[in-house]
């Protein structure tokens, strides 16, 4: 399943709004360089992870409202109903019949009194929609990150204690919704897929090392603690450390991407290889604690190892941005209202660089300085508009990272005189 299309109204900082997502194998746009990527900018506040959670519980309409899921503060102020309704492409994997065909999901969310209260759609179970009712269906794969994402600790996680609390459909995009869910731990699958399934072994160990950047492997060798068996070793720059060594950035992005192995493979079809799954993969702040080289290439791997998952990220990167071309760019804006707004816009970022991006109307920043360095450079302008022309050589050192309070010293001049033949 991937979304076409998705129109929200009155959901939190939304009146209303309404995106056209990019998706593999879409037609009727022009050849992009990352085909199933879409990704979200916009300012704190301006509605980014309102509309990874639109997309959330639109798709997961037939099951949403028996999942677990309890609505919170999603209704925009002012306002007794909310509504959430999405276009999606279906496919053989959702549907088990041959061509992919579309269809609408929709999810309401109606106030009463100070309860909000999901009405999604009813008789679904013996629908089309069947399969979302289906654990271990391939399904309707809808697999969402939060910007407070952790992996939980392998020695505390218990697959029970999450069954007995979420349905698995809602569970795969709590983390949206609740900051304290945790990821599932790789040592809590991959060992018994290695046992039961060689083959779905192979392919996950494979894929890890695709998504991994530059100068990262995945040993697949386990920590020794004792008699037992910890974490899994990955090699970063020539040196094996375990999960839970690994920085915060390693960690942060590891932990999703073996997640949504794990989600994938657990209701794979077994006929089918992981890279051939179809579904929808959103996360939220997609550069969380990732330095710059690999804010530069994460999506490009992303997109090139999953190329038939559709991916919707959120950013406040520029060099994420800069990775992709207008059609995959998503803006919201907050109005004068209060409001947001989502817009598209014509101007190319693709391959500019950081401070021009910046600059740009996506980002739409007066300068890149720092706010008391401007101030001392207008103030600097202002006297040599006084009369003071002197000024104009202090705000030329200034710029080039001279200290403009002490004086600067005179170069030595050193008088050449002619050699007499």
């Amino acid at each position: 399943m991937y979304v076409q299309e998705i129109d929200i109204h009155h959901l939190r900082v939304f009146e209303s709004a309404s995106l056209k997502l990019q998706y593999p194998g879409r037609s009727d746009v022009g050849p992009l360089h990352l085909p199933n990527i879409n990704l979200l900018l916009g300012n704190n506040g301006a509605g980014k992870t309102t509309v990874l959670k639109a997309l959330a519980l639109a798709t997961l309409a037939p099951v949403i409202d028996k999942s677990g899921f309890l609505p919170y503060h999603l209704i925009r102020n002012g306002q007794t109903k909310a509504w959430i309704q999405s276009r999606v492409l279906l496919h053989p994997q959702d549907t088990g019949k041959g061509a992919g065909s579309s269809s609408t999901l929709k999810t309401e969310i109606v106030r009463e009194g100070d309860l909000e209260i999901l009405t999604t759609m009813s008789g679904a179970t013996s629908g089309p929609w069947s399969g979302m009712f289906d654990n271990s269906s391939p399904a309707f794969l809808v697999v969402g990150y939060g910007a407070t994402r952790r992996v939980q600790d392998a020695g505390s996680y218990n697959p029970d204690d999450q069954a007995k609390r979420r349905f698995l459909r809602y569970q795969r995009v709590a983390g949206l919704f609740e900051a304290h869910i945790a990821l599932t731990p790789l040592t809590a699958w991959l060992p018994i897929a290695e046992t039961a399934n060689p083959g779905l072994y192979q392919q996950v160990h494979a894929l890890i090392n695709e998504l991994l950047p530059e100068g990262a492997h995945f040993s697949s060798r386990r920590e020794t603690m004792g008699a037992s068996l910890g974490d899994y070793l990955y090699e970063v720059n020539g040196i094996e450390v375990p999960f839970g060594a690994l920085s915060d950035g390693f960690r942060a992005y590891i932990g999703w991407i073996t997640d949504l192995l794990y989600h994938v493979s657990a209701g794979g079809l077994s006929s089918t290889k992981l890279v051939d799954s179809r579904g929808i993969v959103l996360v939220d702040e997609i550069d969380l604690n990732l330095h710059p080289e690999w804010q530069r290439n994460v999506c490009s791997t992303i997109s090139t190892v999953l190329p038939n998952l559709q991916f919707v990220f959120s950013t406040h990167s520029p060099i994420v941005a800069g990775s992709l071309e207008k059609e995959n760019i998503f803006v919201m804006e907050a109005e004068d209202s209060g409001a947001s707004t989502v817009s598209q816009y014509g101007e190319k970022i693709y391959g500019m660089d950081a401070e021009q991006i910046l600059l740009s109307s996506y980002f739409n920043l007066e300068t890149t300085r720092a706010p008391g360095f401007v101030d001392e450079l207008q103030e600097l302008s202002r006297q040599v508009g006084k009369g003071k022309p002197e000024i104009a050589l202090a705000i030329m050192q200034k710029l080039a990272g001279q200290d403009v309070s002490k004086p600067q010293k005179k170069a030595k001049v050193v008088k050449k005189t002619r050699r007499r033949a």
